[in-house]
């Protein structure tokens, strides 16, 4: 009796075919397990250096870090600082005045791990011009910014804290290499003559605001996790939250989204603004308006 051995050509395609649905369905579940499981370990880094920051505020007073350095009349609210702060100027000086006041180095004696401040979805970008070589140690990778109106304020003067952003992923899905921002930033240029402490509209007159709030171009899209990022909220507590839920053909819910809109890519567009501050970062804001 004559037997056939192997396979029609028919048959194997049919065998292709079955395995490239299975993949086609597989696929995307795998790579969304990958993508929660990043998600998860970016909560508890947000979580725990929220923590940091209930800690610090405890042991000083019941205030807030300072958002960026001083030095010689000026405020550095708008430079990069260097997180650690010693890894650029091994010797102490200048530099390390205005670094080590920045949250991210102050806050490290409650952290004592600069690795919190990187997210695993969030790929490491380095800032061009910079000598990496010659780093005297190991750069943070840092993917967070600290709600820079929160700047040396009083703990007293928030409102709602479960619903105040402390720190969110607000430099987009990018993790820069040996720099931290504080985004949004109080815009103090006026050196020491006037106090740099937020401002508000709605308790003042906006024509003599100082300093005004604003926000910093970011480094990579917002969409960092399922169409959200991470925030931690001034009591300590952290949540991933939806960005660029439509509720019209133009806007987005101005009472938990930071932008106005965004591309299909997810990079924003302008931010909600109250004619002096980022709306959503205000301290003394009654998130339930």
């Amino acid at each position: 009796m004559h037997r056939r051995k192997g396979f029609t050509l028919i048959e194997l395609l049919v065998v292709i075919a079955i395995i490239a649905i299975l993949a086609a369905i597989l696929f995307p579940v795998f790579a969304q397990a990958r993508d929660k499981a990043r998600q998860t370990t970016c909560t508890s880094n947000t979580k725990q250096s929220a923590l940091a920051f209930m800690m610090y505020i405890n042991d000083y007073d019941e205030s807030f870090p300072l958002g960026f350095g001083f030095l010689n009349n000026q405020w550095y609210w708008n430079y990069y600082h260097d997180v650690p702060y010693n890894w650029r100027y091994p010797n102490p000086g200048p530099a390390w005045t205005v670094f080590q006041a920045h949250w991210s180095n102050s806050i490290q004696p409650y952290v004592k791990n600069y690795g919190l401040y990187e997210c695993p979805s969030c790929p490491p970008k380095r800032l061009s011009g910079v000598n990496y070589g010659a780093a005297a140690t190991q750069t943070a990778k840092v993917a967070y910014t600290y709600n820079g109106l929160l700047h040396g304020l009083s703990q007293a003067q928030v409102v709602s804290p479960s619903r105040l952003p402390l720190i969110w992923e607000g430099r987009g899905k990018s993790s820069v290499d040996g720099f931290g921002l504080t985004n949004p930033a109080l815009r103090c240029d006026q050196g020491g003559a006037r106090p740099c402490r937020y401002f508000s509209c709605t308790a003042g007159n906006p024509g003599n605001a100082y300093p005004t709030g604003v926000m910093f171009v970011l480094d990579g899209p917002m969409w960092i996790h399922s169409n959200g990022a991470l925030f931690a909220h001034a009591d300590g507590s952290a949540k991933w939250r939806r960005l660029g839920a439509q509720i019209s053909p133009a806007n987005t819910d101005w009472r938990v989204d930071p932008y106005t809109g965004y591309d299909a890519n997810g990079y924003p567009g302008f931010y909600w603004w109250d004619g002096c501050n980022p709306w959503l970062f205000r301290p003394d804001y009654d998130f339930s308006i």
